[in-house]
């Protein structure tokens, strides 16, 4: 059945659905913003004007213009869905500012400052829950209705090991990885998190289109060369079957890569991940005042917090450590003690909770990641940033490479998208492409996402070991 359908339906129905979703979420918070301003004691008018909900539905409809303008509709992934969370909020503010302008020029969607205040409050949340729901239900619809999209990985190297990885992190674009081919030989299983097999090279792909219902081949042999390259998508061609391909670039990383086209002829160039003056000027402000308001909030927590450390084993509370920040260059990084003071300070960090190396309260510190707070002082000093690639000890940046040393471009955070992110048990080092993510795609509300996600993470008691 799914072979009646070609991905440009699937990618319509999924933008109706959301349509239709948003529509109604949309109308929702207008009249619950309503209600809550004709039930304040704070509005100015007695006598408030009647819910039009064809007036609403208009103004509903001119907001869904704006979020379809601003891309939300695509069915696309990226990491921990960063950007389109950016792309929906952004949006949703866009939109309902343009929604109240329309309305103060025609007067004929009368919404009062109040009443704009709460609906506003509102529709974030509610327009950000109905897009994480709709995903998730979507990729069981599809999936439960039509079947995934099977697919082969040509290539066991840790470029398709990745691509394993990726797609098992986005359900909805419903593929499902078969299996890997390779030409070497035992190859076996690949060892990744659903124990893909490894079936064989090229020449079983035409008994696996039958028995396994294979629908496209995704090639990831970057370092191969161009005629193998040619020759395997030949042999798709011949057999009728779709493919993709991880391109070679001289071996660049990819987030080095800059797509550009010349009257449709495709150039590939080389950028610099930097973020931009006026960012980090904003970055500053806001790395200042909110260092202020969690040390002033904090610092009864963080006084009960020394006490218990004290009492729990001898040392002293707080750990001073030597990281390496901005362009190199070392300071002194603070944490509430987690380990035993006759731990040697410079080792590879525990990767769990049962590291012997941990005290009894340094367990729950790091599970909270209450141990993190004193590294606000690192912020008002200037050395870190409330968000940014996590700061590596000195062994580990001598071991760098120039891709790794990029880390080093961007003063390093508290918290980043590696901690929010499925792979925060994995040593910092092994990650760097979630730091790379972060410097291309910095903003300001990018940093609230990171930021109110790592609090979420930290009520949970999703934190680090």
């Amino acid at each position: 059945m799914k072979k009646l359908f070609s991905n440009r339906f699937f990618n319509f129905f999924h933008a109706f659905v959301l349509f239709l979703c948003d529509i109604m979420t949309i109308l929702l918070c207008f009249w619950l913003g309503y209600q809550l301003w004709v039930q304040s004691s704070w509005r100015i008018y007695s006598s408030p004007p009647v819910f039009n909900i064809v007036h609403f539905l208009i103004g509903s409809l001119v907001f869904v213009g704006v979020l379809i303008w601003g891309g939300t509709y695509k069915l696309e992934s990226s990491i921990v869905h960063i950007l389109e969370l950016r792309g929906v909020i952004r949006s949703t503010l866009v939109g309902f500012g343009v929604v109240v302008v329309i309305g103060f020029f025609t007067k004929s969607l009368l919404i009062g400052r109040l009443q704009a205040t709460y609906t506003l409050l509102l529709l974030v949340p509610c327009i950000v829950i109905e897009r994480f729901l709709i995903d998730n239900l979507w990729a069981i619809f599809i999936s439960k209705m039509f079947g995934q999209k099977c697919i082969l990985i040509y290539g066991a190297g840790d470029t398709g090991k990745r691509l394993a990885k990726s797609i098992r992190k986005y359900p909805k674009l419903n593929y499902k990885v078969v299996g890997f081919l390779d030409d070497e030989k035992n190859v076996g299983t690949i060892m990744t998190s659903d124990l893909i097999p490894a079936l064989g090279d090229l020449s079983v792909v035409p008994s696996l289109i039958k028995s396994q219902k294979i629908d496209e081949i995704w090639i990831a042999i970057p370092k191969a060369n161009s005629a193998h390259v040619v020759e395997v998508m030949n042999t798709c061609t011949n057999l009728g079957l779709s493919y993709k391909f991880v391109p070679s670039l001289n071996k660049l990383a990819f987030h080095h890569v800059r797509k550009d086209e010349l009257d449709g002829v495709p150039l590939f160039g080389v950028r610099t991940l930097s973020i931009s003056t006026f960012n980090l000027f904003i970055k500053r402000i806001f790395d200042i005042v909110f260092s202020l308001f969690v040390l002033i909030l904090m610092s009864p927590v963080m006084g009960i917090v020394a006490l218990f450390i004290k009492r729990d084993s001898p040392g002293p509370a707080i750990f001073r450590h030597r990281r390496v920040g901005l362009k190199g260059k070392e300071f002194v990084l603070y944490k509430f003690r987690t380990l035993y003071v006759e731990t040697p300070p410079y080792v590879v960090n525990p990767l769990n909770g049962n590291d012997p190396r941990i005290t009894k309260f340094g367990r729950f510190l790091r599970k909270t990641s209450l141990d993190e707070f004193p590294q606000f002082w690192n912020v008002l000093r200037g050395e870190m940033s409330v968000v940014g690639p996590r700061p590596e000890m000195p062994f580990i940046v001598e071991t760098y490479n120039d891709v790794h040393r990029e880390r080093l471009n961007v003063k390093p955070g508290i918290t980043g998208l590696w901690q929010i992110s499925g792979d925060r048990a994995l040593p910092i080092h092994e990650n760097v492409d979630y730091d790379f993510y972060y410097i291309e795609h910095q903003s300001s509300l990018l940093d609230l996402i990171i930021v109110f996600e790592t609090i979420i993470f930290a009520i949970k008691g999703i934190g680090a070991y």
